[in-house]
């Protein structure tokens, strides 16, 4: 890594100048104890950044140096970024913490984005979207995916009486 380079950011704060290093320490920091299970370059970038498009090549060498916490997965689909390749897999997810600081269970650890579930009606859905106060799903009827996505209230009755199942 060339750690001289320097990189311009615009930051909620104002425009800082860092250099390669303290951007991969930036980011080391932001990926640190990182509660999802899959992560991409453009999260971090999107979530921690919102710099200049350079600087996503730095996320993914970052990624890459850190072999002992995060597994390249390769292409996976993002709701919010469309198919993303490479992605990463947080090798630490298991002790990753699973509440906020006030001790409510976070949304992401309740269902796997990206995986299907069945309800107490016997519907099966497919989660392509969680975001923090909802989740949207698809049925899947027949080996298809029928109808348009429904937004699921992920705190009802019904959301949590949904189990993963293998489709």
């Amino acid at each position: 890594m060339d750690l001289v380079k320097k990189y311009t950011l615009r930051l909620p704060d104002g425009v800082k100048i860092m250099e390669k290093a303290e951007l991969v320490e930036n980011i080391k920091a932001i990926l640190k104890d990182h509660p999802s299970e899959h992560m991409n370059a453009y999260r971090v970038w999107y979530e921690g950044f919102m710099p200049d498009t350079y600087v996503y090549d730095v996320i993914v060498e970052t990624f890459r140096s850190m072999p002992e916490d995060w597994q390249d997965i390769g292409p996976r689909r993002w709701e919010k970024y469309g198919v993303v390749d490479p992605s990463f897999l947080n090798l630490h997810y298991a002790e990753a913490a699973k509440s906020d600081p006030k001790g409510n269970d976070m949304l992401q650890h309740r269902f796997h984005l990206g995986s299907h579930y069945q309800g107490p009606d016997g519907k099966i859905f497919w989660i392509p979207v969680m975001e923090d106060f909802n989740m949207r799903a698809f049925e899947r009827k027949d080996g298809k995916y029928v109808g348009t996505m429904v937004e699921i209230d992920p705190f009802s009755d019904y959301a949590k009486a949904m189990v993963e199942v293998k489709v």
